[in-house]
């Protein structure tokens, strides 16, 4: 750029002179256009010049190093940006290690708490107080199972396991219903299923059961005694719908948007157990195979729609 300049301030001297001295237009034209010419090919040359730097940069961020790129030698600036970049990958390689050690000692300390919890049930029918303890042990059985499932969920270690797939979605509610039959049974909630035979889609079938059947499992929560629980599903052209309606006490329109969040507790929560992840895990779950959720909520109740990924 300071070659350029030079050029043409020695260029605009020299017309300056023959302007001044010189008759000749056209020995000035000729002037001018060797100005001209001069500054377009500064102009290439630095339009190359920053396109291979950015060119170099490009490859760097893709994750090249300096012996990728020998071609072409490397700038300071761009040996630094690449000491940063491994830095930065170095850290975040520890930090996600650090959550996976985490996740599976959680998991492991949860799986070994189950065979005890066993124990402790079975010793209640001895007991005179053998109502209270069997309470007490199916509620921390509940938080060791939520914790068990928060772990491998920040850990990542579902998506590591998650394994989509070309499933029936009607396999898919049948095991939902399947799993939440006798809680919708002691309360005489009648779940309607209307899921054509031959529809799929392209998700894990067993993690893609525990996220929807979370939203279920809710639904049977807040639905009142004698109540219906509506589920459908159909075809589009990029992925399969899931609609699951209940009739129960709905979800002020200002709490939409929270429901998703880690340990999240509305204000109709308060009465029923839980500890706010499973809306969570249903999410993550979702995105994680490229599918989502939304819900929408009125004084007539619920409806939380899936979109899953079509094969």
């Amino acid at each position: 750029m300071i070659a350029c300049t030079a050029i043409l301030a020695l260029l605009s001297s020299a017309f300056f002179l023959l302007w001044q001295y010189s008759e000749s237009p056209w020995l000035i034209l000729g002037y001018i256009l060797a100005v001209l010419a001069v500054c377009g090919i500064c102009f290439i040359c630095e339009h190359r010049k920053n396109q291979r730097i950015f060119e170099r940069f490009e490859r760097i961020l893709a994750g090249e190093s300096a012996d990728h790129i020998a071609d072409e030698k490397l700038t300071p600036t761009e040996r630094r940006l690449i000491t940063r970049l491994c830095e930065l990958e170095t850290r975040e390689a520890k930090v996600q290690n650090g959550y996976k050690s985490i996740s599976s000692l959680v998991a492991d300390i949860a799986h070994q708490s189950k065979t005890p919890l066993s124990s402790i049930l079975m010793y209640t029918e001895l007991s005179e107080n053998g109502e209270i303890i069997r309470t007490q042990t199916e509620k921390l059985s509940f938080l060791m199972d939520s914790l068990t499932k928060l772990a491998k969920c920040e850990g990542g270690l579902i998506a590591e396991n998650l394994a989509p797939k070309e499933n029936s979605v009607k396999e898919l509610i049948r095991q939902v219903i399947e799993a939440n039959y006798s809680s919708a049974d002691m309360k005489n909630i009648e779940i309607r299923c209307d899921v054509p035979d031959d529809l799929t889609g392209n998700f894990d079938l067993r993690w893609t059961s525990e996220a929807v059947g979370n939203i279920l499992d809710n639904a049977v929560k807040y639905s009142p005694d004698g109540s219906e629980i509506a589920i459908s599903a159909c075809a589009y052209d990029m992925f399969v719908r899931i609609d699951i309606a209940d009739h129960g006490t709905g979800i002020p329109e200002d709490e939409l948007c929270s429901i998703w969040k880690r340990f999240y507790r509305g204000k109709n929560a308060e009465k029923q157990n839980g500890v706010g992840i499973g809306l969570y895990l249903t999410a993550n779950i979702l995105n994680t195979e490229c599918g989502r959720v939304s819900a929408k909520s009125n004084e007539n109740g619920s409806t939380f729609t899936v979109y899953l990924p079509k094969t």
